[in-house]
């Protein structure tokens, strides 16, 4: 199985960013084929590769396999369903991107 990369997209003003980091490390120390990356949007990098995934809202999460991103996710919503679309990686999954927001 390919390895699957969590991008957590966060802020420090972000009250609900500290929540998400800890759900996404739960998530990514309970399977060993999740690498957890964590971006904030506080640092130019951050920044500009939220610009270039677009990301418009924070806590988001962006969930790929190599280059091929397959899930989306904004706000603290997006963990539950996270969580779901983790549960069902190893089926057929589909190719094309979802996208799922929740504020």
């Amino acid at each position: 199985m390919s390895e699957l990369t969590l991008t957590v997209f966060t802020h420090p003003a972000c009250s609900g960013c500290p929540e998400a980091v800890r759900e996404a490390w739960e998530l990514a120390e309970e399977r060993p084929e999740l690498e957890l990356r964590t971006v904030t949007l506080a640092e130019a990098d951050g920044l500009a590769e939220a610009r270039r995934q677009r990301v418009t809202v924070i806590p988001a999460f962006v969930l790929a396999r190599g280059d091929l991103e397959i899930g989306r996710w904004q706000g603290l919503a997006g963990v539950a369903e996270l969580e779901i679309a983790l549960a069902d990686v190893g089926s057929a999954w589909p190719t094309g991107v979802t996208e799922n927001a929740a504020t």
